[in-house]
């Protein structure tokens, strides 16, 4: 009976394994208010960011500090940023680029890259392969929904 018990419950857990759901999904700005202070309140002070899921494919980001230089070489990003301030520096090379799992590479910096100043209300879109990085002057903190996207080819 117990293992019965522990087979349902991990049945029942793998739909939020899966993949993004086919049927509509809908976010009222209260309920995604709530995932942005979920998002703030898992802030890893190391990393200098928490994040809050809305499915496979997209999630909220609360930031506070630079992120490491990233490329995804199968995803693009498109981010929306919807409170706060920072900058995305993207283009130019990695520095000391390596992978971290499957379509990641992540590295210390960006050697040569444009910054965009960004703020609430503004979006951006990463295409797969670009090298980027999030930075923040000391004090600011943004909280952005990004969403992934596998690119037409």
């Amino acid at each position: 009976m117990p293992n019965t018990v522990l087979l349902l419950a991990a049945v029942a857990l793998v739909p939020l394994q899966a993949a993004d759901p086919t049927a509509p999904v809908y976010w009222s700005a209260a309920q995604t208010m709530e995932l942005d202070k979920t998002a703030a309140s898992r802030l890893n002070k190391a990393a200098g960011l928490g994040t809050s899921r809305l499915m496979d494919s997209a999630f909220i980001l609360y930031r506070e500090g630079n992120s490491q230089a990233e490329i995804h070489t199968e995803q693009a990003d498109f981010i929306f940023f919807r409170e706060g301030q920072g900058a995305v520096i993207m283009g130019g090379k990695i520095v000391n680029g390596k992978p971290t799992g499957a379509g990641e590479i992540r590295g210390d910096s960006i050697d040569g890259g444009a910054k965009y100043p960004v703020k609430a209300g503004d979006s951006i879109f990463v295409p797969k392969g670009m090298p980027h990085q999030f930075w923040l002057e000391s004090g600011q903190h943004f909280t952005a929904t990004i969403v992934k996207i596998t690119p037409k080819e």
